[in-house]
């Protein structure tokens, strides 16, 4: 039992508040492999107790004690992993407040992974506690950490994160911040070691700013730079730039005064003509999948459309999976198409009768998509616009009456599996299978998807069957399996087109199909009421997906996701 003194008591009880804090916060992301999962945490013999996972390895610190510096390759891996793990927190509103190269463990279980350890000093950007504990990390704390009055948030990770692979490139420790402020003798990394990229060593520095605004504003953007997706002037030459931009804009703003009044008029016209729609009757037709949420999920866009343009009346109809070919085929005889309808599968002499959609792919939605790229390399005919993407996997029983040791999130090719296993084949997407897997002797589904007995330990087949796994396969335990390689060939899912017709009427339809792809429409269509399994194709909606429904796995490949299919 622990005893305090009663001198010590108020104190006592507030590290202790602070240390279940720690467990409540690192509890939040359990599901990930970059935080330690927590198992338990309680409060016994007068103190607390965390049990979390353990770990096999040693910490960065550890490991550069041994090599010095760690190679370039190795120090983006840490980097990035231990960024996304802050991109996790940040989304939280969790200011981590103390990364450094202590507080990264460079797990060496089963598979190398890097992990982000303690989140003690973690705390809410937007916390005002009357006691916050000053964390300081010299060499890593930027200046905001040494006064508490200074607002501390995602760049104040962004210079810790900087600050260690600077670290890790140079070997050398960065001098305390506040030492900077007087006299900043901090050396960029390129001019210590040579052979660092000159754009990764600006982006160091930048993210090292001792001024928050110069620094990058979240840890995606530091990652893209790092990752050489972004280009990044040196500090000076950037001061310089924002100089110039703050006296050219005072000039600039003195002789387009005149002009930006003329412009008003004629843009506050544009704009309104753009926005408001002209009255129009427009259907919509959707299919509708056995003990799905789709008709919740369209009627909740059709309310919100509605909404904020009255004008429109729109007359909403699901149709059973089933009947809804013959049901287009039926409105396509009868000249009465719908205006806007889902067309995925649909035969190429209704596409024939809708509209090109490359206005759509244009707009403010369209180009916040991530995937949408690719799209004339699989829509030649820009008929149709996907609101989702499948992905192939393997899904593995790990558990009953046949089954594999599988402990990996991955497989590189089908004989990962064991050369002896039986792999079966979702004929549904016979052609997403073979065009990453190739031909082989793969067994039926049916195999697979025998609660009694089954045969085959893997289905090769996409997360659209997500669901249909879960819920038919009830008897064992399984798990998703990603491919991960060079190239990983996906597919357009959930798509939708526009029947040629009257220009009020398409004008409605083409608005209603870019909220479709909007982020907060995404998240009704492809998250909260749709196929688990069904990803979406807007970038922010993507990683919501991917979070919520324990697809971070995903995360790791998307960037070699392609789009191709063969022209019939």
């Amino acid at each position: 039992n622990v005893i305090v003194n009663k001198k010590s008591v108020e104190e006592f009880e507030y590290r202790k508040a602070r240390f279940l804090a720690e467990a409540r916060t690192m509890a939040k992301f359990g599901n990930s492999t970059l935080i330690p999962s927590v198992y338990n945490f309680f409060e016994e013999n007068n103190t607390a107790y965390i049990v979390m996972e353990l770990l096999h390895g040693a910490s960065l610190q550890a490991y550069m004690r041994e090599t010095g510096r760690v190679e370039l390759d190795f120090a983006l891996l840490i980097t990035n992993q231990i960024g996304r793990a802050l991109q996790m927190m940040h989304k939280n509103n969790i200011i981590h407040r103390d990364v450094a190269p202590d507080n990264i463990y460079i797990n060496s279980g089963k598979e190398l992974n890097i992990v982000l350890l303690d989140l003690g000093a973690a705390k809410l950007a937007d916390a005002k506690e009357e006691v916050v504990d000053i964390i300081l990390k010299p060499g890593y704390s930027p200046v905001e950490q040494y006064e508490k009055n200074m607002e501390i948030g995602p760049w104040t990770d962004v210079y810790a994160l900087g600050a260690t692979l600077y670290m890790m490139l140079t070997g050398v420790k960065p001098d305390e911040s506040t030492n900077r402020r007087i006299e900043d003798n901090v050396v960029p990394p390129h001019e210590l070691v040579a052979d660092i990229p000159l754009n990764l060593s600006y982006a160091v520095m930048k993210a090292m700013a001792l001024e928050k605004h110069m620094r990058f504003k979240n840890v995606e953007e530091f990652l893209r730079a790092v990752n050489g997706e972004k280009k990044v002037f040196s500090l000076a030459k950037e001061r310089t730039i924002r100089k110039r931009k703050r006296v050219g804009g005072v000039i600039a703003a003195a002789l387009t005064t005149m002009m930006t009044l003329c412009a008003v008029f004629f843009l506050y016209h544009h704009q309104k003509n753009a926005e408001v729609l002209s009255a129009a009757d427009i259907t919509i037709w959707f299919s509708v999948t056995e003990g799905s949420n789709e008709t919740t999920a369209m009627e909740k866009l059709v309310a919100d459309f509605c909404e904020h343009y009255p004008q429109i009346t729109i007359d909403l109809r699901g149709i059973p999976e089933e009947d809804y070919a013959d049901e287009l085929e039926s409105a396509k005889q009868n000249n009465s198409m719908p205006t806007l309808f889902e067309s995925s599968g649909i035969s190429q002499a209704i596409l024939e009768e809708t509209i090109d959609l490359k206005t759509i792919l244009n707009s403010k939605q369209g180009k916040n998509c991530f995937f949408l790229d690719a799209y004339k390399d699989y829509y030649s005919n820009y008929k149709q616009i996907p609101l989702g993407i499948e992905v192939p996997v393997a899904y593995v029983i790990t558990s009953g009456y046949t089954q594999i040791d599988y402990s990996s999130d991955y497989f590189t090719q089908i004989d990962d599996f064991g050369k002896s296993v039986n792999i079966a084949m979702d004929y549904d997407c016979k052609d997403l299978v073979q065009a990453n897997f190739g031909v082989f002797d793969y067994k039926n589904r049916d195999s697979f998807m025998n609660n009694q007995a089954n045969t085959s330990p893997v289905l090769l087949s996409s997360t659209m069957a997500m669901n249909l796994v879960r819920e038919n396969l009830v008897n064992y335990q399984k798990k998703t399996v990603f491919p991960k390689k060079q190239s990983v060939v996906c597919g357009f899912v959930y798509e939708w087109s526009i029947s040629e017709g009257d220009s009020p009427e398409v004008a409605a339809a083409k608005r209603i199909l870019t909220w479709m792809l909007g982020h907060s429409y995404q998240n009704i269509l492809m998250i909260s009421s749709c196929n688990d399994g069904q990803i979406p194709v807007n970038r922010d909606s993507f990683f919501e997906k991917i979070d919520q429904k324990n697809l971070e796995a995903i995360e790791e490949i998307y960037t070699t996701f392609c789009f191709e299919r063969e022209v019939e």
